[in-house]
């Protein structure tokens, strides 16, 4: 008998699409379609229908998949199958350090709620919160945990989350053009009618719906190997950006720019993709002087009004610079298409994204040190319209700058329990109401959030919930990125983690986008963990 080892390896099973997998994805198309353009009276509760309608739905799936989980493990281990011995009826049975970051997050968040001293708020978040209590967020937990267990990529998934998309970009866009089909605007005063836009609400969630669905539909037009599909994605991309201009939000310009930037250095290396990027760039900055073109024609010869947009979005809307770079971007794509005809497949030098890469950062710093510059040592000179970016004091940000500054006194003074715990989740308005009285001098009695997620999870759920939650996000994207250099669909996925984090330094948690956030996160590790669909990416 031979003493030699066996050191073949058993191949690994490919699950087979599977009920579960139907079931799963079928919940995301209704999240992505339905969800979005849910509303039950208008704006006037359209925080707790999306609430609802997310907690109905997730509670439905989650109980559903559990019983197919259960009686396909029992099934198959009665039968003794071989794919439950490799794969364990499919389900991954190793812990990912995002799972662990989940599960510490929601135990965080359950001591936070049993010592909170406003336990219902704690709980619901539906007194004087956003309903981001500790319900909401075990269902996020939740629906993680299946999602990242059940999930199985088909792109008729992506294709519904482009439409569906369009359709609330379309509805923002005619908003900013007074036109109502909708009539959501029905018993609105005019400040807030300027506010409010398509089924989402204020140009803030707005912008942060932008953030999550727009990245998506970007990225997937530069890797679907479908022409139809690149279609469909290049056309809900140009949309994106016309409501992008009409939203009028900073945030949201902050977190699609710094998504374009990074996607420019990832994808810098190949042509391929490269040249499909800068195709989507084109379209997007096309579509804003369509926008121009629109409402031009609408004021001229219908007389209708259009609402004011700012400054820097007037420059790709109404400046002749609009004209300009999409002259560059159209001349950069005939370039590329050029290139990788020529030479196809073609891949640049790994210094190309460390060059962009480090300009990039070069950038950023030089911003932050203008920014401490002109807060701490030139407070002075006048900058100008630059001033609510570079001068930072409490008119900051449309007074973000005081909540931001009251909210870190606030934290100071906290009990170590506190400090590590915080005050329970969603319960900032109890935590900053010592502070109502300076804040009406910026005409505003009460507050409930501080325009920063971060700084609201460190007072609400402390030390220990911020960190857990910066683990989920950061150890969502890291694995994503080491992923995606094998699977292309990890970079899409992820796309919407990082542009959401990113318009979240200035903006709030809700169950209005902030569930469509958490499903990404949850799409981006269960594609981290499978690579089954990647062969149809390009």
């Amino acid at each position: 008998m031979s003493n030699t080892k066996n050191t073949t390896e058993t191949p690994r099973l490919v699950e087979k699409y599977s009920t579960r997998h139907a079931v799963m994805n079928y919940y995301l198309v209704l999240m992505f379609t339905v969800f979005p353009l849910f509303a039950s009276n208008a704006y006037f509760n359209i925080r707790h229908d999306k609430y609802y309608f997310f907690i109905a739905l997730s509670g439905v799936v989650i109980i559903a998949e559990a019983l197919l989980i259960y009686f396909a493990y029992y099934g198959d281990k009665k039968e003794n199958s071989p794919e439950m011995t490799v794969s364990n009826g499919g389900l991954p049975t190793k812990f990912s350090f995002t799972d662990w970051a989940m599960l510490a997050l929601l135990a965080v968040c359950v001591i936070s709620t049993v010592f909170s001293n406003q336990s219902t708020d704690a709980l619901f978040g539906s007194l004087n919160g956003r309903n981001n209590g500790l319900v909401l967020i075990a269902f996020y937990v939740g629906i993680y945990f299946v999602i990242t267990r059940c999930y199985y990529y088909m792109e008729y998934v992506f294709v519904a989350l482009a439409a569906g998309s369009a359709v609330v970009y379309l509805l923002s866009v005619l908003n900013f053009c007074y036109i109502d089909p909708l009539g959501m605007y029905a018993q609105l005063d005019a400040k807030t009618i300027e506010d409010f836009t398509s089924t989402i609400g204020n140009k803030n969630l707005m912008s942060s719906f932008i953030c999550v669905m727009l990245p998506v539909a970007i990225t997937m037009s530069v890797h679907t190997k479908k022409t139809m599909f690149r279609i469909i994605y290049l056309l809900s991309s140009a949309l994106g950006f016309m409501a992008l201009m009409t939203a009028d939000s900073d945030s949201g310009i902050l977190g699609i720019g710094v998504f374009l930037v990074v996607m420019l250095i990832w994808y810098s290396r190949r042509i391929s993709r490269l040249k499909r990027y800068f195709l989507c760039l084109t379209v997007m900055l096309v579509s804003a002087k369509l926008l121009r073109f629109f409402t031009v024609i609408l004021t001229q010869s219908f007389g209708c009004k259009t609402k004011e947009i700012d400054e820097f979005q007037k420059l790709f809307v109404e400046s002749d610079i609009g004209f300009v770079l999409i002259g560059i971007a159209a001349v950069i794509t005939g370039v590329l298409y050029i290139i990788d005809i020529k030479k196809p497949n073609l891949t640049l030098s790994k210094a190309v994204p460390i060059v962009l890469g480090s300009l990039f950062a070069a950038a950023v710093i030089a911003v932050l040190s203008a920014v401490v510059y002109f807060s701490c040592f030139d407070t002075e000179t006048e900058l100008g319209g630059f001033a609510s970016i570079l001068r930072f004091d409490e008119r900051w940000g449309t007074h973000r700058g005081f909540m931001w500054i009251k909210s870190f006194e606030i934290f100071g003074d906290f009990s170590f329990f506190q400090k590590l715990f915080g005050t329970g989740p969603d319960t900032f308005f109890y935590a900053f109401a010592p502070y109502f009285g300076e804040l009406s001098k910026f005409g505003d009695t009460s507050t409930n959030a501080a325009h920063n997620e971060y700084l609201n999870y460190l007072i609400t759920i402390g030390a220990a919930g911020l960190i857990a939650y910066l683990s989920v996000v950061g150890g969502t994207i890291a694995r994503a990125v080491k992923k995606s250099f094998s699977n292309p669909l990890s970079i899409v996925c992820v796309s919407a983690v990082i542009c959401y984090s990113v318009q979240a330094v200035v903006n709030i948690a809700q169950p209005i986008t902030t569930p469509l956030f958490i499903l990404f996160v949850a799409l981006t590790e269960a594609v981290s963990r499978n690579n089954t669909g990647f062969e149809k990416l390009s």
